[in-house]
């Protein structure tokens, strides 16, 4: 009887350590925001749509009996 007791103290105080640690809550801070590559965007972005109509320009392999 006296084990039980000891083990559910025990319990209870282990499962309040960690709330009576924090002592303040406070919303994460964020870093610095960096410039996003704009150059490089626009040039991957030409390089896409280049490679698109490219695509569509390819003409078919069909000939006249098809």
């Amino acid at each position: 009887m006296l084990c039980g007791a000891i083990a559910a103290m025990a319990a209870l105080v282990l499962a309040a350590a960690p709330a009576l640690a924090q002592t303040e809550l406070s919303p994460p801070k964020p870093g610095r925001v960096d410039n996003p590559p704009v150059v490089m965007s626009i040039l991957v972005l030409l390089i896409m749509v280049a490679m698109l109509v490219g695509a569509f320009v390819i003409p078919s392999k069909r000939g006249h009996q098809d």
